[in-house]
This record gives C-alpha cells, sequence and structure tokens, in this order.
C-alpha cells in the first residue's frame, strides 16, 4: 500500500469517481497532540465498501502543514507522511513513506513499522491518526534549590526560578508507538506535561551543572536560555528524543534568584568586597559621614559635641574618605571612578624626634692635663697622664656631693643612706635598713 500525490485538475473527474473517502484533519491547537482522521464527505464511486476500519481503495487523504499523518493496520503503522499536500491511497503499491521535513525516519519505521508486500488490498484493520509536529510553546515550569556552582563569587548556591518551555514532537513513529498508541479520540498535551515537566526538572540540575562549566554566574542564566535548552536536550536525549520522538525547543527563564541562606553568604561576600577596594570603601565612608553630619545637625544636645566626636574618632586611627581616595587612584576594575578629594596638609602623628647631639665624653673620659676627652682606658691616649681616682666617700643623693667621708654629707647635712653592697640598692629608711637586701639577697 502506498500514497499517490493528487493532480487536482485531473481531465473530466476521472479520479473524483475513483476516490471512495476523503480523510482529513482540521487545524490543531497546542493543547491536541494527536487526533483521529475525519471523513467529512464521500465521493461517488462503485467501490461501496463504507467500514469505519478500512481504507478504501483510490481514497483520499489530505494533509496540512505542521501534521504528520500515520496509517495503522492491526495496530501498526503501514505507512507515514508529513509533506503537505493531497494523495491518493493505493492498496498495491510499497508503503510511500513520505518524511517531509522531518529526518530520515527510515531507521524508525523498520522498528516499530510492518512493510507490506505488494498485491491486494488489505483485509486486516486500518485508522489514519495526524500527528501535530508543530512546536508545542507556553509550558509552565518552576524549579527550587538546585544546586548551581556560582563563577563570580566561586561557591555554590541553591536557584530558584520559573519560566517556560517549549517542545516539539520530532518523531512522530516513536511518539506514537511509545507514547500515544491506539488512542480513542485526542491525545492532548495535558497526558504528557505533567511527567514531561518533572523530567525536565530532574535534567536542569545536571544541565545547569554543564553551564557553571562555562563560567556563568548565576544572575546571569537569564540570558542563555538556548545554551540551557541544548543542556536539557543532551540530559533528556535518551528518554525523549530517542524513545519517545520528543526535543526541548527552547527554555525561556524569566525569573533566576537565590534561597535566602545563599542571597546571605553573597550579601556578606559582596560587604567584604566592597571594603576591600579602596575606592570603593571611601565612596561609602563618605555616605556614611555624610549621614553622621546630618544626624549631628538634628543632635537635642548640640552638634558640636557630635562633630567633636567625629574628629576624635578620626585622630585616633580612622581613615579619611580622602586617603582611600588617594590609594585607590581613582579607578576600580577598569571603571572610572570620581575623581581624588583635594587633600589638606597634615601633620605627621609621630614627628621625629630629634636626635641628641654625640657625647663623646661619655664614652670615655676626659685627661686633665691636656684635656683630650673620649679616653677609654686609665691612660689619657695623647699624653699618658693617668685616670684621676674617684674621690674616697660616698656620694650624697640629695645634693650630689661626692667624697663624703662620714655619715653626713659635707655640704648639705643629709644623712647617709644604707645601701647594698652587691646591686648598690639603697634603702629608703636609712636609719632602719634591712638586713638583707630584697633585689639580690646580699647581707646589709
Amino acid at each position: 500500500m502506498g500514497l499517490i500525490k493528487s493532480i487536482v485538475n485531473a481531465a473530466g473527474g476521472v479520479l473524483a469517481d475513483q476516490w471512495v473517502d476523503f480523510f482529513t484533519c482540521d487545524s490543531m491547537p497546542h493543547e491536541v497532540l494527536m487526533r483521529p482522521g475525519t471523513k467529512p464527505q464521500q465521493a461517488r464511486s462503485g467501490n461501496v465498501k463504507h467500514s469505519e476500519n478500512i481504507i478504501s481503495n483510490g481514497s483520499k487523504i489530505n494533509v496540512a502543514d505542521g501534521q504528520c499523518m500515520l496509517i495503522i493496520e492491526n495496530g501498526k503503522i503501514a505507512d507515514y507522511c508529513a509533506e503537505p499536500g493531497q494523495y491518493t491511497y493505493n492498496n498495491a503499491i510499497q508503503p510511500s513513506l513520505l518524511g517531509g521535513g522531518l529526518k530520515d525516519l527510515g531507521p524508525s519505521f523498520i522498528q516499530v513499522g510492518k512493510r507490506f508486500l505488494a498485491g491486494g488490498a488489505p483485509t486486516d484493520q486500518q485508522k489514519i491518526y495526524f500527528i501535530n509536529i508543530k512546536e508545542s510553546i507556553g509550558n509552565k515550569i518552576g524549579w527550587g534549590n538546585i544546586p548551581f556552582r556560582d563563577s563570580e563569587f566561586h561557591m555554590t548556591v541553591r536557584v530558584q526560578g520559573f519560566g517556560q518551555y517549549s517542545f516539539k514532537i520530532t518523531n512522530p513513529l516513536l511518539f506514537y508507538a511509545n507514547i500515544a498508541g491506539n488512542t480513542i479520540g485526542e491525545y492532548r498535551r495535558d497526558s504528557l506535561t505533567s511527567q514531561m515537566k518533572s523530567e525536565v526538572i530532574s535534567a536542569l540540575q545536571p544541565a545547569l551543572g554543564r553551564i557553571a562549566q562555562q563560567g556563568i554566574a548565576y544572575d546571569m542564566l537569564i540570558n542563555y536560555p538556548r545554551e540551557i535548552g541544548e543542556a536539557l536536550n543532551g540530559e533528556m536525549s535518551a528518554e525523549w528524543a530517542e524513545r519517545r520522538g520528543i526535543e526541548i525547543v527552547s527554555l525561556a527563564m524569566e525569573s533566576v534568584t537565590v534561597d535566602e541562606q545563599s542571597a546571605k553568604k553573597i550579601e556578606q561576600l559582596q560587604e567584604a568586597r566592597a571594603l576591600s577596594n579602596p575606592v570603593m570603601a571611601a565612596g561609602r565612608l563618605a555616605a556614611g559621614q555624610a549621614t553622621a553630619m546630618e544626624s549631628a545637625g538634628e543632635n537635642p544636645g548640640g552638634a558640636i559635641g557630635a562633630f567633636m566626636g567625629m574628629g576624635m574618632a578620626q585622630n585616633a586611627g580612622g581613615m579619611n574618605a580622602a586617603g582611600l581616595f588617594q590609594m585607590g587612584g581613582g579607578q576600580t576594575d577598569g571603571v572610572p571612578q570620581p575623581p581624588m578629594m583635594p587633600q589638606t596638609p597634615q601633620a605627621p602623628q609621630n614627628p621625629p624626634v630629634p636626635s641628641a647631639p654625640e657625647a663623646s665624653a661619655a664614652e670615655g673620659w676626659t685627661c686633665g692635663a691636656c684635656g683630650h676627652a673620649g679616653n677609654p682606658g686609665k691612660f689619657c691616649m695623647e699624653c699618658g697622664t693617668k685616670q684621676p681616682e674617684a674621690p674616697a666617700g660616698w656620694t650624697c643623693a640629695a645634693c650630689g656631693h661626692a667624697g663624703n667621708p662620714g655619715r653626713f654629707c659635707t655640704e648639705c647635712g643629709a644623712k647617709k643612706a644604707a645601701a647594698c653592697p652587691g646591686c648598690s640598692w639603697t634603702a629608703p629608711d636609712g636609719d632602719n635598713p634591712p638586713k638583707f637586701c630584697p633585689e639580690c639577697g646580699t647581707k646589709i
């Protein structure tokens, strides 16, 4: 059996007299995926086979755009046609298998169909079905808590969102054999989308994993619908394209966000990033200072005290906005920033202490004979005079007079303080010194 394309203007209406049945299918909306062929009228013919399950030899079949017509015999596909036009059914030739714009369906026909030898009319039950091969759009989908490795923050976040996807029946033979079957009446999209939506969400996680490998941030996913659709097809190919003849055409994400916990982590990272950049930190500090000044002006206790507190905080080590702008150099990440604020000369916080002049005498003694200073040894390096001996006696702690021989200072009369012979520790009470030195333990 096969199909012969009809010539509409055949002379004399000869073909019209031979056509027994006329099969057609009205335009199918997106909600309808398969519909049986109908016979709105019957042409004149001497062949009066009017059984509902028999296609009379010479019957006329109309195939519209976006449709694939299947001829079913005893539950198996006997022939198909996806090329728009008008055809005549002939049960004396091999199947024509007109694929139209579809990819080669030959292997699928061998798998699920049935070829017939030429000659003789079929005596079994026959039916005609029309498959909707147009793109089915407007399939809503929502997902949540799908792990995604974000390339901007280098952390795993959980994305959630909603959108729409579209699919198309690319292999009507597999769709009929494994999905629609010998359906009575229409096969509608509602019978398929629930299962398909669950499997799309299940395949979305590995698909987003492939997208993450391309270095795409989570908030940019909405700009890559084609790539996500291709990744989805890669995950669902074995189950849907190769077994059921359905492929995802596109996926439109209307909203992509992250869960509350991931949002808090991102906010913390953005805060740290802002503070680590001098220019961004300067902008934040300047804004904070402006707010503080406004609040100080509204302070019922007086603005002077508030401004003094701000100045004390800055002088205590706080960084000012001008210094941060100067550190940033006026740019960050290649994006021009506002010009640097004018700098006010500031005194250094720790002014250098002027160095004391060299005290050469402290490094040695000065000869009384020739005046040479800085002698390290016991004899003068210039004239050889011996270093004078230190005056005998003790030095008064009150007036500094040295060489006192007795218990009282000969200059001011202060009493000699008891001192440790080991470490020279001096007792605060000279009249009642301790028996042992509290510093070194030597007996006084």
